[in-house]
Parts: C-alpha cells; structure tokens; sequence
C-alpha cells in the first residue's frame, strides 16, 4: 500500500469519524506519523485550520477528563476550553470544578483565562453609544483622525489612525501625544 493511498485513507477516516477522540487519533497520526502538514489537512477536509489545532489539543487532557466527556459529565465545549491549559494537574483540577459547581462553558472559559493571562472577567463593555460620544469627541478635536475602540474580555484598544503625510501626521502624533496629561516621574 503506498503511502499516498494511506494518507488519503486516513483523511477519509477523519472525515467520516463520529467520535471525537477517534478523529484526534487519526489527526494525531497524520501530523505526526505521516507528517501532513495541518494546513494540508483542513484543506482537504474543508475545515480551518485553527479546528484542526483545537482538535490535536486534545491529546494534552488527561484521561480522567476524556472518560468524563464520555460519560456525559461535561461537553466538547468544555474539553476544548480546559485543553488549552498546558499543566495536566490544573486541567483536572479545573474539571473537578466544573463537576463540583455544574459551571457552565463560559463560567469554564473565565476559569482558564483567569489561569492562563491572570485576568478576571469583571466590569462591563462600554454601550455602543459611548463608545460613539468618545469617538466624536476625538473626531471633532483633530481633523484627519479616524478612531476605533476594541474591547475584550482580556484587553481593550483605542486605534487613532491620522492621515496624511509624514509632516502632517507627525505634527498631529506629537500634538496628541502631549495633549495627554502623564503622570509626573519622581
């Protein structure tokens, strides 16, 4: 049999496997064994190649975790958040809470971002309309700007972009810059 019709069968296999833990397998085989590359993979199987990332993160949860997925306790959902923890004792320490509290897949994912970037999900998103006040404020103040404001749950961004050429917009940079109190240095 060669290799091709392997690795063809082996896609195949992928594509028509039910069972999640199955398909990790079989991905597993073909990246590591095989050394199909996963954007090769998520071609083929027309899927992106983050899902086939998502999926081979898998293979780090303990089996504890697995046989809890099996046995109904906890979702996909949840396997695929807990398997971005790298540290097996946390991942089951985090199922256990999940069993424990019956935590939902977002209550789940603020546990492992709290882990992962130490950040807490607390406070609310600005309202579109005050993000829209704040954006005409700044429009109004200098011309060419243009402002956008990105919020997550683990950051937030204030992007001014100011057209024009580089004397016109340095000018505008340092103007803005220096309009913005800074705290004094002792």
């Amino acid at each position: 049999m060669s290799i091709l019709s392997e690795i063809d069968q082996l896609i195949e296999a992928v594509k028509k496997e039910t069972d999640i833990m199955q398909k990790v397998r079989f991905l597993t085989q073909l990246v590591k064994t095989k050394d199909v590359k996963v954007k090769d993979i998520a071609e083929k199987i027309k899927v992106q190649s983050s899902y086939i990332c998502h999926l081979l993160r898998l293979n780090r949860l303990p089996e504890v975790i697995i046989d809890g997925f099996y046995s109904n306790n906890i979702s996909l959902s949840h396997l695929f958040i807990i398997s971005r923890v790298k540290d097996p004792v946390k991942m089951v320490d985090i199922y256990e809470k999940v069993l424990t509290d019956a935590l939902t897949v977002k209550k789940t994912e603020e546990i492992v971002r709290d882990i992962l970037y130490g950040i807490k999900t607390e406070g609310n998103y600005l309202s579109p309309e005050e993000k829209k006040i704040y954006i005409e404020k700044l429009i109004a103040a200098r011309k060419n700007l243009n402002v956008r404001i990105i919020q997550t749950r683990i950051k937030s961004k204030i992007i001014l972009e100011i057209k024009g050429n580089l004397e016109s917009t340095g000018k505008e940079v340092r103007s803005l810059l220096q309009s913005i109190e800074m705290p004094k240095q002792r």
